[in-house]
Parts: C-alpha cells; sequence; structure tokens
C-alpha cells in the first residue's frame, strides 16, 4: 500500500497502515430538542444517548448501536451555527413519497433531480438550515 492510501471496507478502513472506523459527525445546534425531532423524523435516525455537561447539551442519533452517529450538541459556546455546504445523505425507498410528505409537513423539499438514470434525489432543510439529502437508487 502507498504511504497515506486509504482503502475502505464499509465504515471502517486503513490509512499508513492504521485502521479506523468513521464514528461520527458533530453539529451544533441551537435548539437540540428540534433538530433531534427532525432527525428522528425525516432520516429514521433515533437517539443512542443524551447527557449534559456544564451549559452543553448532546445528543448521539444512529441508525443502531456501532453504526456511524450524528452527535448533536447545544451550548457549548457554539451560538452562530451555519453549515455552508455540509449535508446529510440518506437512502429511502420511496422518494416520491417522502418528498409528498416533506411538503405536507411544510418543508418546502427542493424538486427532485435525477443527475442520471436510476439516481434521484431531494433536499430538506431543517433546524438552523441543516440540509438532509433523501436519495433514491435503482
Amino acid at each position: 500500500m502507498t504511504e497515506g492510501a486509504a482503502v475502505f471496507h464499509g465504515a471502517s478502513f486503513l490509512s499508513g497502515g492504521m485502521t479506523m472506523h468513521y464514528l461520527h459527525t458533530t453539529l451544533y445546534v441551537t435548539d437540540l430538542e428540534a433538530s433531534v425531532s427532525f432527525l428522528e423524523n425525516w432520516t429514521g435516525l433515533k437517539v443512542l444517548r443524551r447527557f449534559s455537561m456544564g451549559d452543553a447539551h448532546f445528543a448521539f442519533l444512529s441508525g443502531g448501536e456501532g453504526e456511524t452517529a450524528v452527535e448533536l450538541i447545544q451550548g457549548a459556546g457554539h451560538s452562530d451555527v451555519r453549515y455552508a455546504g455540509l449535508s446529510l445523505g440518506f437512502a429511502v425507498a420511496d422518494l416520491d413519497g417522502e418528498r409528498a410528505r416533506a411538503e405536507a409537513a411544510g418543508l418546502n423539499p427542493t424538486p427532485i433531480r435525477e443527475p442520471h438514470p436510476g439516481v434521484r434525489f431531494c433536499f430538506l432543510t431543517g433546524p438552523d438550515g441543516l440540509t438532509v439529502q433523501l436519495m433514491q437508487k435503482g
């Protein structure tokens, strides 16, 4: 293996001879409950654990124990939250149905795009401008 090269095996990969596993992505939020509700309702993620340290409140959401998680943090001196260029992508079985559900909930999803045959997606915007991509392949 070339120095610094990475070989991916699911969420685990080898980098420079060291095995690593992608654990979580941290997002700072202004309203923890609104962000948890949005992710649970629109991505299927569930809260694995919650805790607080001082004025910081944490929630870890995932598809299951041992899977890559989204860590949400409210407080800890982070009140100016921006997600420029960031989106979280999720596979769905029925993109048209999920987009219609989002539209009925007032989320104003983007139009469905089909960049090439067999891949369709749209975006939803949640609390603090967090963008979620819903994608259907097949």
